[in-house]
């Protein structure tokens, strides 16, 4: 007999399980298609929410839910397909490594994951994405009208006055809102002067240019219109013409006219998109 130690055949270690344990084996079904569908709802629901154009903090609460459910179901999928085998290798005496297990359901498994993934990523890139605001609800014949529903008539507008109008039906509507305002002098170019009523009857929308809140002052010394926020100020003679702050686009401007019956009435949408993002308005 020789003095050295017998040699294993390289392989599975007569240590290690050989299959996996009965409990789990009965029990896996239930958890595996259960997540699953759990995650198969949850993706649903999300694309209902993602096109009903729900809040943002709905989305990233279903979303989370549902990238729970996800990693759940492919870790009971993956990780506990087969308790007893070792999926990594582990070396033994012989100096030999265990093969890596691979198999084919890990690798649909985890196509199936990136592909998911990569949709949840593109969908929420779109969304998140800056868009351009809606255009206003002004079109040709709309009255302008106050909070209340009154019609208006340009001498309901006195010299350095200021009224918050919108479109009649509209009322309230913050993408409509419109300051109609009396000048002390004739407005100028690149005002649109087709579209002044009384020769100083002028009107713009109300949203700042700049971060969109509301232009809510009007200084009659210098007939300059000025944003409380962030200080942008704008001529009222020369189409609303920034002068000072951080606003680098005039205000839009609502061309005016006058109905039969004697009220204003806009003949046109604003000259572009109202709020912070520029650009021309569909009419």
């Amino acid at each position: 007999m020789s003095g050295s130690l017998p040699t294993e055949s390289p392989g599975r270690r007569p240590t290690e399980p050989t299959g996996p344990s009965p409990r789990r084996e009965d029990f896996r079904p239930l958890w595996v298609y259960g997540w699953l569908g759990a995650a198969g709802v949850g993706l649903i629901v999300l694309m209902v929410l993602w096109f009903g154009g729900a809040g943002v903090e709905v989305l990233g609460t279903v979303g989370l839910l549902v990238a729970l459910a996800v990693c759940v179901a492919l870790h009971h999928v993956v990780v506990t397909q087969d308790a007893g085998e070792r999926a990594f290798a582990r070396p033994d005496t012989s100096g030999f490594d265990v093969p890596v297990l691979v198999k084919r359901r890990h690798l649909v498994v985890g196509g199936i994951a990136v592909v998911v993934g990569g949709l949840l990523a593109l969908f929420g890139l779109q969304r998140f994405a800056p868009r351009p605001p809606p255009g206003s609800d002004w079109s040709a014949g709309s009255a302008l009208v106050t909070i209340d529903g009154t019609r208006l008539q340009p001498g309901d507008v006195p010299l350095g006055g200021v009224v918050t109008v919108w479109p009649e039906g509209f009322e309230g509507t913050e993408r409509a809102a419109v300051m109609l305002l009396r000048l002390r002098d004739l407005p100028e170019p690149p005002t649109l002067l087709d579209g002044v009523v009384d020769e100083t009857l002028i009107a713009y929308s109300r949203l700042c240019t700049h971060a969109g809140c509301a232009v809510a002052l009007y200084r009659d010394v210098d007939q300059a219109l000025f944003c409380p926020c962030h200080q942008a100020t704008f001529d009222a003679r020369r189409a609303a013409t920034p002068t000072a702050g951080p606003a680098s686009t005039p205000l839009p401007q609502l061309p005016l006219g006058l109905a039969p019956e004697g009220h204003i009435i806009a003949t046109g949408d604003l000259t572009a998109r109202p709020g912070p993002v520029g650009g021309t308005v569909d009419v």
